[in-house]
Order: structure tokens, then C-alpha cells, then sequence
């Protein structure tokens, strides 16, 4: 019984280190490190796209993978994206993609990726992450990203380039 109770107790411990409120600074811009990330990731052909929020232009880069391939058949396209969290905006397609999700530790600003099967998610900060997506690339420049977003529901205009 004191075994149970301690391996109880050990449990609870370790689940309410999970949930702390200290604040972890992740705005700086993403490290040299994603980069590499990124090339590395990129070994294959990658497809460039621009995506237009507002009035403003975004290069961004598409991994060469199944999702991307399916996802590009629809473009141009123009999807109204909702807020979420404070750091990402998010519409939901009204057909699934092929998926291989997996979870990064961190989401970095200017990620492209799919939550679920039909969810495409672009985010606008940088912050630990527990959730699992399939990467569907990055925004080069993420300069003007935050501010273009703004607050609420936005039109974000896809195309090739």
C-alpha cells in the first residue's frame, strides 16, 4: 500500500510540473538552430508560395511532402482565418489533407501546419508546444507578420508563385 501511495503521489508531483505558471520568454525571432532545421527538413524540391494578408506579401516556403501536394492543388485560394490563443490564426478546409503529424517541442513564428486532417494553422509567435501537426512549411520574413495579422478574423489570400 505505501508503494501505491508513493508511486501515486510521484505521479501528481510530476503532472503538476507540467502545469506551471512561470513565464518561459520565447519572443525572440527563431534561432539560427530552426534554420538548420529547416534547411535540413527541406532535402527534396520545395515549392515557394505567397500568401497576402492584407495588403501586405509573404514569401513563404512549402515542404515537398503529401499534405503540401494536396494542399497546392486548391490554390489560389483565399481562406478566412480565425484567432486563436493570441498566437495563431487557423481555418478549417472543407476537405482533409493526408497527414504525418508529429509534435514539436516549439512552434516558431511563421509556421505553416495542419492540426487534425483539415486545419491549416499559421502562426504569429513563438511558444512551447504538447500538440501534434503535420509541417507544412514557413513564412521567410516574419517581420510585419504580427502586425499584418492584427486581432480577429483575417483573409489570407494563397498562391504559387
Amino acid at each position: 500500500m505505501k508503494i501505491f501511495l508513493l508511486a501515486l503521489t510521484a505521479t501528481a508531483l510530476g503532472a503538476m510540473g507540467c502545469t506551471t505558471n512561470e513565464t518561459i520568454n520565447l519572443t525572440q525571432e527563431p534561432t539560427q538552430q530552426y534554420a538548420v532545421e529547416n534547411t535540413q527538413e527541406n532535402t527534396q524540391e520545395n515549392t515557394m508560395i505567397t500568401m497576402k494578408i492584407g495588403n501586405t506579401d509573404f514569401s513563404a516556403v512549402l515542404y515537398d511532402n503529401v499534405t503540401t501536394q494536396e494542399l497546392v492543388k486548391q490554390f489560389p485560394a483565399t481562406y478566412t482565418m480565425s484567432e486563436l490563443h493570441g498566437n495563431e490564426k487557423y481555418y478549417d478546409m472543407p476537405t482533409s489533407l493526408p497527414t504525418n503529424s508529429e509534435r514539436p517541442a516549439t512552434i516558431n513564428k511563421g509556421d505553416i501546419m495542419l492540426y487534425g486532417n483539415n486545419c491549416i494553422v499559421v502562426f504569429y509567435d513563438t511558444f512551447p508546444n504538447s500538440y501534434s501537426y503535420t509541417k507544412l512549411g514557413y513564412i521567410e520574413d516574419t517581420t510585419e507578420l504580427e502586425e499584418a495579422v492584427g486581432k480577429g478574423s483575417i483573409d489570407v489570400y494563397f498562391e504559387l508563385k
